[in-house]
Formats: structure tokens, C-alpha cells, sequence
């Protein structure tokens, strides 16, 4: 058939055809009357398609930031917004953060001072060892414990200095036989802190003199919490105990079949805690006698937080739950990928959970567990510490450094996370 018949034909029926279709036709018999044509028909064919609608893709794993029917009032379903990031070496030690500056551990024995607002270095301290303890923040000095090391790598011993915040200077340093391992708690001229020898101690901040020391079985990992005249803690013998402050003597001890390694938390009547065994424990707080026990899927490291007529735990089995502080039954609980190790953040009306070895943050709604927040870290960055949130900052440390974040109005007034955050 010839190429003028054809394309009478297609004038005739060009009405019929539409513009589209005939100038497809058009142009493959153009390809027809021209072998040499660098076009082939295969790509004519396929540029006569529709161009898709671009589309940007979602990152991997980053899921929508609220749930359906999620909203809150809280600051930490504000979005988050990187403002500085200190690259280096961290530990997996909590940073400490006061009104001005975070005080942050690094390996080989070193803690850096860094500007809140900037992430500008202040000073940095190169103690030596290995820090054993986050930070503690007094009135105008900090104190860094650390472990010492022989040659052949054995522990040998551990010392305790005071700091001066602003400048950095050494005030004051001293040593004892074995390292402390809890964080410490400051009230008044004293510091409380537990040691691998299994004692928790009562320390002078003016030099770090031994007041007195409480002896258990095993290691103290818990922050001892300090409450009126009592100071309660818990053991890696499974026994939480309560102290007199003044002098260490021994108010009441209850025993559980897992280690003890969280910070108790207190109401009017009632200690809460959880334990290595699983169980999460509520105590009349002057005796220690059981009110209830609830029991998780694994070990329970990490403090309960309370909120309003609930108790909130991170379990080892990936799960969070809330439990009703009454009598003990659950609310509701979530499942997470990532192990969790840090405490639960509380602002208002939604809790911050970080997950272990986690790229991100998440923020849920107290009452249900629904997610109103969602923060994505770089990529390659992993949590490594418990983060801490102050003043509408973020301070998550990494295993790439440390990241601050801020919480921010939003400019999407579509969000449907977020109501008006109290002021």
C-alpha cells in the first residue's frame, strides 16, 4: 500500500481519529518512509504516552507523623527541627544539660562543655580512664566519676572531681578503691551515688569525703532517689531499699527476683518501680509492703514515669505500657522494632520514647498510645542515650555525636497532630 494512500485516507478520517491519535499515526509512518531515521518506532511508541505526574517518594521506613484522629497539646508534638550537631565520639552515658550549657562524656576519658544555644565548645576536661557516670550538675561545679585502668588493662581503682562549670578547672579530685555506677543525686552539700562494691555512698561535694556508705550484695546501677528524709534504691540483688539520709541506716527492703536497676518513682502513698524479673511493683512508700505487681514480657530497666492515674514502663520485650496506678491492670501498650533502655520523656498530654539503636524518635498520646510526632534522625545516626528534652530543646546523643533539635510552630496549618501547645 502506498504512503500517499495512507495518508489520504488519514485526512479523511482525522475528525474521526481526534488530533492525538493522528499525529501518532503520523508519525509512524513517518519512520515508515525514512529507514535511516534515528527515532525508532519502539521510542515513538513511547514517547506518545502520557509523561506520569512526578512524584516525590517517602523516605524508608519514615511513617506519617500522626495517627488518625491524633491530637495534642503538648510541645513535643511540635515539629523538630535540627539546630546544631557535635560530631565525635560519645559513650552511652546521658548528656547533662543545665539553663546554659550540656555536659557531654566522650570515650578515652574525656567530658566537653558545649554552648546550649550554639553547640560551640566551652571547654573540654580529658580526665582520664573511663567515665562511669553521667554528669552531675551542682550549683557551680560539676562532678565526673571515672574508672582507672592499669597497663595490662585491669581496673584500678576510680577517682571522683568536682569542676568548675564555666571554666572547666579541676576544683577538687579524689580516689577510691572500686568505681561508682549509678548516676548521682545531689541534695544539699552531699552527693548519693552507687558503687561496684555494692554500697551506696553519701559523699561531701565540698571534697568528696565519705559520709557514710549503705552495703548490699551486688552493684548498685540505680540513681538513688532522694524523698523527705529517705533515700531509696535499687540493687543488682534485686532489693530495694530505703535509707535514712542523715545516717545510711536501713527503713525498709523489699525483695524482687530480678535486678534492680531503675530509678523508683513517688506519689503521696506509693513507690514504683520495675525489675529484671519482669514485674512492675507498686509499695506503701513507708513500709515497703506490696500493693500490687504487674507482670511484662522480659526485664525492665529503664524508670516508670507517672502520669495522672497511670504508670508508664518500658519493657525488654520492645513493648511500652501504660498501667493503671490503682490497681494494676493494663491501659494499653505499643510495640516497638528497637529495644528500649531510656526512660519515657512526659510533657503534657504525650510521652517521647527513643528506642535503642533507633534512627528516630517517636511521640505518643498518654491517654491511648496513638503517635502524634515523629522525628527522623540523619542518616547513619543511631541513639546510643537517654536524650533529654528542656525548654524546647531536644539533646539526643548519638552514636555519631550529639544532635539538638528544637520544637517548632509549624508552618503546615493542615497538621492534624497538634492543638495550640499550653504556653
Amino acid at each position: 500500500m502506498k504512503v500517499s494512500f495512507i495518508l489520504e485516507k488519514l485526512l479523511e478520517k482525522e475528525k474521526h481519529l481526534g488530533v492525538r491519535n493522528f499525529f501518532f499515526i503520523l508519525s509512524i509512518i513517518s519512520c515508515l518512509m525514512n529507514p535511516f531515521a534515528k527515532v525508532g518506532l519502539a521510542q515513538v511508541v513511547e514517547q506518545s504516552q502520557p509523561a506520569p505526574a512526578a512524584v516525590k517518594p517517602l523516605p524508608a521506613k519514615v511513617p506519617m507523623v500522626a495517627e488518625d484522629g491524633a491530637v495534642s497539646t503538648s510541645r513535643l508534638a511540635l515539629p523538630f527541627k535540627k539546630i546544631w550537631q557535635y560530631l565525635d565520639d560519645t559513650t552511652t552515658l546521658a548528656p547533662s544539660v543545665d539553663e546554659a550549657r550540656i555536659y557531654l562524656p566522650l570515650a578515652q576519658g574525656r567530658v566537653i562543655c558545649l554552648d546550649r544555644a550554639s553547640g560551640s565548645r566551652v571547654w573540654m576536661d580529658e580526665v582520664g580512664g573511663q567515665v562511669s557516670a553521667s554528669v552531675a550538675i551542682g550549683e557551680s561545679a560539676v562532678f565526673i566519676a571515672t574508672r582507672k585502668f592499669a597497663d595490662d588493662g585491669s581496673e584500678a581503682g576510680a577517682a571522683l572531681r568536682a569542676v568548675d562549670k564555666l571554666t572547666g578547672l579541676t576544683l577538687w579530685a579524689r580516689d577510691y578503691p572500686r568505681p561508682f555506677t549509678s548516676s548521682f543525686a545531689i541534695s544539699g552539700k552531699r552527693l548519693y551515688a552507687g558503687n561496684a562494691d555494692g554500697s551506696l555512698y553519701a559523699l561531701s561535694a565540698d571534697d568528696g569525703a565519705i559520709i557514710w556508705q549503705a552495703k548490699t550484695s551486688d552493684v548498685i546501677r540505680s540513681r538513688p532517689l532522694v524523698f523527705e528524709s529517705v533515700i531509696y534504691f535499687g540493687s543488682d540483688d534485686g532489693a530495694l531499699r530505703g535509707v535514712e539520709m542523715d545516717n545510711g541506716h536501713e527503713v525498709f527492703k523489699f525483695q524482687s527476683k530480678g535486678k534492680i536497676a531503675c530509678t523508683p518513682v513517688i506519689d503521696e502513698k506509693y513507690l514504683y518501680l520495675g525489675s529484671g524479673d519482669g514485674q512492675v511493683y507498686a509499695l506503701e512508700r513507708l513500709t515497703g509492703k506490696l500493693k500490687w505487681q504487674t507482670r511484662t514480657g522480659a526485664g525492665i530497666e529503664t524508670s516508670p514515669v507517672l502520669i495522672g492515674d497511670q504508670v508508664l514502663v518500658a519493657s525488654f520485650d520492645n513493648f511500652i505500657y501504660a498501667i493503671a496506678k490503682t490497681t494494676g491492670n493494663k491501659i494499653w501498650k505499643r510495640r516497638f522494632e528497637n529495644r528500649l533502655t531510656a526512660t519515657p520523656i512526659v510533657e503534657g498530654d504525650a510521652v517521647l520514647i527513643a528506642p535503642f539503636r533507633g534512627d528516630h524518635i517517636a511521640v505518643f498520646l498518654n491517654s491511648d498510645g496513638r503517635r502524634v510526632n515523629f522525628y527522623q534522625l540523619d542518616k547513619g545516626n543511631e541513639i546510643v542515650a537517654q536524650p533529654v528534652f528542656t525548654d524546647n530543646l531536644l539533646v539526643i546523643a548519638t552514636d555519631k555525636g550529639l544532635i539538638v533539635a528544637q520544637a517548632t510552630l509549624p508552618t503546615d496549618t493542615n497538621t492534624n497532630a497538634l492543638k495550640k501547645p499550653k504556653p
